[in-house]
Parts: structure tokens; C-alpha cells; sequence
């Protein structure tokens, strides 16, 4: 199984648990990762060069990707040629990765959706709009379109501002649909970006009002875009409305956050997705009580080199054990003020157990690394 993207190490332990056989490449090449899998670094300058020089220097075999790769489907394509894809292909890629072309597809449905524009002009500069790049990642680089904002990049777009808390629901496309799986309330925003992405927390209970208008939502964009296998929809919460914000047609970071929860590997259901398997009797069982899961990124608040870091290496530890600390830097690694450090994982009886837990844990690890985690 060859995993491919921005940061593999959530997918990768994924596939253990479906019992397959990993090999990684990624940006960072996590030392947590290197324990348990075949890894390759990946320059970004040259991050097209890399992940095609692996995928052709390795035998053919089955290959997902995970995030920053639904933004080049050109690399999708030419992997694909050698290793079969289980998930989004480049066509599907390049039609559902157009944020106007999704509005129109809701808007034709009648589903609420935010506005969109590719132009700013005459749109009122106040911060009821928003600038984000075409090719977005992690809610990266997106800020409120103000009146002293001069610059407009020729790859963004504007999307109407929408007030509310951010979730994600995820999905798992078929043929003939999709099916929700469920929900999780994101973090969003850190010192150097509003709008990055920082984590979730979920399972989310939520309102039969707002599943069915999920589910119609998720039937609408796998029906027009062709989407098979995991995907996921952030949207804005508002008045019990989902507004989708950004469709992310891929593995995504909540999909460690359901497997923890159910102590159940999800990653058979994508496969069976893709290949045109029967899944119409998946859903994940939690338990009467499930257990909530949170995850949240760290930043460094300044320059910094890692120390080491102990992390399990057993590989017969159990796989669904929540672990405290993931993405874990390998020693003498450099950091610059706002760089992802790791992760933090907790599990609780609610979302307030876990926020409480992930704070207890940056005040740790604050303490261990010497470093006032962000």
C-alpha cells in the first residue's frame, strides 16, 4: 500500500489497522512514522519530482493519497498510470477542486452554499468576504478582504464570509451516492493564520434536521463529481444550515478520529468503494457510550531544535490505543515560529473532558520541551 501526501503518518497507522503494509512518503517523515513503516522524505520545492521518482521505483500496487495532493491531479494521474488508485481520480479532481463549479452544482439543488467570485470587484471590503488560495491547504493563507487589501493573487478565489463554529463531515463516496459517517467540530486558528486548520474533536452528536440535509449534501456533490471513497465537506454551522465551505475529495484527518472511536479499521470500506464493492451495510458501531476523541497540531512560538523524543515502538501494541503524542519530530530537527511541532491526542467522555486534556497535555509538553507550545 503506497501512501502519498503532506503528512501520512494518521494514514498510515490506518492501514495497519486494516492489516495491509505501508510505505510512506511525505513532508516530514515523522520519526513516530519511521517506526512503524518504509518512509520517504519529500523536498516541497520539489515534491512533484520526488513522489513520481518513488511510485516508479517501486513494484505496482494499490496507492491512496492523503492531503495537498487533491491539489495536482496532474501527480495523480501519472502515479495512477503504475499503482491502482483507491479514491479520487484526476478528472473528478479537477471538476470538484473548482470552488465555482461546486457552487453552481449546490445552487442547482437548491442546497445553501456560500457565494463565490473569482473577481473582488464591487464586492464590499469590510470582512464579510474572504481570499483563498485555489490551491488550499489547511486553511492556510486565507484572510478577510479589508479595505487596505491591495494584493490579489491571480490563483485565489472570494467566498462570502459565513459566522459560525467550523465542522467537517465525512463521507464515503459510491457509484451510486455516498454515505455520511459522521461529524467532528474542527479547531481552527493559530497566532500566524486565523483560519489554519488545528485539529477536530468527535464523534459529533448531531440533529436528525441536520443529517438529512448532510446526507443530501453529500449525495448531491458524489453524484456530480463522481467522488468514491473517503471525502470530506467543511462547512460553517449557522441557524442549524450547513454552509460547505470546501469539499476535501481525499483521506482526512477525521477519519483517525472515527477509527479511534469505534476501535474499528475504516479503511476496508474505501477499498470496497473504489473497486465497486457492495457497502451499503457500512457504519461504523459505536459503542451506546462512544468514547470522544481530540486531536490537536502544536506550533512552535520560536526558533527551536528537538530534543528526543520517546515514542512506542511496539509492534504489538494495540492499534487503537490513543497514544498522547503523534507526528513526533525527529532529534536535532529545526523549527522556525509557526512551524507544526506534533500532535496531541486525547480521549474523554465528552468534548469539554477532551479539550481539558489537550490543555493539559501543551502545559507537559510545554514543560518537557522548553518551548511554550502554541
Amino acid at each position: 500500500m503506497l501512501i502519498l501526501g503532506a503528512s501520512c503518518r494518521a494514514a498510515a497507522q490506518s492501514a495497519l489497522r486494516a492489516r495491509l503494509h505501508p510505505h510512506c512518503a511525505d513532508y516530514f517523515a515523522d520519526f513516530d512514522l519511521h517506526t512503524i513503516c518504509p518512509v520517504d522524505r519529500v523536498q516541497h520545492r520539489h515534491a512533484g519530482r520526488d513522489f513520481l521518482a518513488l511510485a516508479l521505483s517501486i513494484p505496482p500496487s494499490c496507492w491512496f493519497y492523503t492531503g495537498g495532493f487533491e491539489n495536482h491531479p496532474a501527480w495523480v494521474e501519472q502515479i495512477s498510470r503504475r499503482h491502482r488508485l483507491w479514491g479520487v481520480n484526476a478528472r473528478a479532481l479537477r471538476l470538484v477542486r473548482d470552488p465555482l463549479r461546486v457552487a453552481a452544482v449546490l445552487e442547482d439543488e437548491n442546497i445553501p452554499v456560500p457565494a463565490v467570485r473569482r473577481d473582488p470587484l464591487g464586492l464590499p471590503r469590510d470582512g464579510s468576504w474572504l481570499e483563498k488560495p485555489l490551491r488550499s491547504g489547511g486553511g492556510r493563507d486565507i484572510v478577510p478582504l479589508l479595505a487596505n487589501h491591495e494584493q490579489i493573487s491571480k490563483s485565489c478565489y472570494f467566498q462570502e464570509r459565513i459566522d459560525g463554529p467550523s465542522y467537517s463531515a465525512l463521507y464515503i463516496g459510491e457509484r451510486d451516492g455516498s454515505r455520511l459517517v459522521g461529524v467532528t467540530e474542527q479547531l481552527v486558528g493559530n497566532a500566524s493564520s486565523p483560519f489554519a486548520y488545528r485539529g477536530s474533536i468527535g464523534p459529533c452528536p448531531i440533529s436528525v434536521n441536520l443529517e438529512r440535509k448532510l446526507v443530501r449534501l453529500g449525495q448531491a456533490l458524489a453524484s456530480a463529481f463522481g467522488l468514491v471513497g473517503w471525502f470530506g465537506v467543511d462547512f460553517i454551522l449557522c441557524d442549524d444550515i450547513p454552509w460547505p465551505v470546501e469539499v476535501n475529495p481525499r483521506y482526512t484527518a477525521s477519519v483517525e478520529i472515527y477509527e479511534l472511536a469505534s476501535r474499528q479499521a475504516l479503511l476496508g470500506e474505501h477499498r470496497r468503494a473504489c473497486e465497486g464493492g457492495d457497502t451499503k451495510a457500512f457504519a461504523p458501531s459505536l459503542p451506546a457510550r462512544p468514547a470522544v476523541i481530540a486531536k490537536k497540531i502544536v506550533y512552535a512560538n520560536r526558533t527551536w531544535v528537538a530534543p528526543r523524543i520517546d515514542v512506542r515502538t511496539d509492534p504489538s501494541s494495540d492499534l487503537f490505543a490513543v497514544n498522547p503524542i503523534a507526528d513526533v519530530p525527529w532529534p536535532e530537527a529545526r523549527f522556525a515560529p509557526g512551524d507544526p511541532v506534533m500532535t496531541l491526542l486525547a480521549c474523554g467522555d465528552s468534548a469539554a473532558e477532551c479539550q481539558s486534556r489537550l490543555a493539559d497535555l501543551e502545559r507537559e509538553w510545554s514543560a518537557k520541551l522548553g518551548l511554550n507550545l502554541t
